[in-house]
């Protein structure tokens, strides 16, 4: 029996209440102020084994262009106004996170392997030269982005690390960040504050930086405010909470987090003094695989489930959500690993005597 596939990415529009939902090697647009879809699923879609779909999206600074990029190692740029493919390229190796420059010229891609490229935003041509990475790490670069004034791109990996790197010359090191005791998962500038760099992970911390100087300016563990809603483990690697996606409302300066397989949104508010303070905790009927805000504040949200999307409002969402959760989608017969980010961790239970001779309080530890 076939299922529907659910939204796995979501990315709002900077501009427009446009909100995009990547479902298998397709996307949906939705209208996020009436609920209308502007870009449905293609009439010839068929019910396959999708293993092919999205992992990374990102609108350019005036959102004019849209990015995506999946299984396949392609690079698509869209042209927002009518949803039309612009151009593809090839990646070298699986994109994790993508980021236009500020002009829009240049695209960066950050894959698997660690490092990050620097593509022109045109079509590959034959024959053309290999591009070399801007930036490398010996480790999976988990996230990646490119600071509003070009200046630096920053980068996180599996092994905790952040690194600040100046762009386009990543090999100069302008500091590292410092700080995190499980994989980095997200980060982000702070919308409001953009000298100010925000992060969280796998040890369910949110962290504020000073990213230039590399200096921690808060850290705000939620591990008591989520420990309710964690999934049930299904080994080491999914013991412990982790954060999946975060999320800012710039008119209110708010930030909310979710959780891998937990069906709970936590929110945070910004004080200019102290920095984020826990405010509240949101509930989705089902799991929650990413969030975004709307221009209006409304927190969506794309499930696990047979409901596909759940909007946090302070009105009635049911108009709102009628179209999305009945649209015609992808169906496969068999879902994908749709949580793949907790084997990012590196978790392996030890025997008793070994553990004890580490550390008597931790029967596990990392691999290399």
């Amino acid at each position: 029996m076939s299922t529907r596939l659910p939204f796995t990415k979501i990315a709002h529009h900077p501009n427009k209440p446009e909100l995009v939902l990547a479902n298998g090697h397709y996307y949906v647009v939705l209208n996020t102020s009436n609920g209308e879809i502007i870009k449905s699923y293609p009439q010839d879609a068929k019910i396959d084994n999708v293993t092919d779909y999205y992992r990374s999206m990102q609108f350019n600074k005036d959102g004019s262009l849209f990015a995506t990029s999946g299984e396949n190692k392609e690079l698509c740029v869209w042209d927002t106004n009518n949803w039309s493919l612009k151009f593809s390229r090839p990646a070298y190796k699986r994109v994790n996170a993508m980021a236009f420059n500020k002009d829009s010229t240049q695209l960066l891609s950050a894959d698997k392997f660690g490092d990050v490229y620097c593509h022109p935003v045109k079509e590959a041509i034959e024959g053309e030269e290999k591009l070399q990475p801007i930036v490398g790490h010996v480790s999976m670069v988990t996230d990646m982005l490119l600071t509003p004034d070009d200046k630096y791109v920053i980068t996180s990996d599996r092994d905790e690390h952040i690194r600040v790197s100046r762009f386009p010359n990543g090999y100069n090191i302008e500091s590292f960040c410092l700080g995190h005791t499980d994989v980095v998962t997200c980060i982000d500038i702070l919308p409001w504050d953009e000298s100010i760099l925000v992060s969280s992970g796998g040890d369910s911390t949110v962290r504020t930086w000073d990213f230039k100087n590399g200096i921690s300016k808060q850290t705000l563990d939620l591990k008591s405010k989520i420990e309710a809603y964690k999934p049930p483990a299904a080994d080491a690697n999914s013991e412990d909470a982790i954060v999946s996606a975060l999320a800012f409302n710039i008119n209110t300066k708010t930030l909310a987090v979710s959780f891998a397989k937990s069906t709970a949104v936590l929110i945070l508010n910004w004080e200019d003094d102290t920095g984020f303070a826990y405010s509240e905790t949101k509930l989705a009927p089902l799991p929650i695989l990413d969030i975004a805000y709307d221009l209006e504040g409304k927190l969506w949200m794309s499930l696990d489930g047979d409901k596909l999307v759940h909007v946090c409002s302070s009105t009635s969402s049911e108009n709102l959500l009628k179209q999305i959760n009945t649209a015609e989608v992808c169906k496969a017969n068999e879902v994908f690993d749709l949580y793949t980010i907790f084997g990012l961790r590196k978790f392996l239970d030890l025997p008793e005597r070994v553990s004890n001779e580490e550390n008597a309080s931790n029967k596990k530890r990392k691999t290399k």
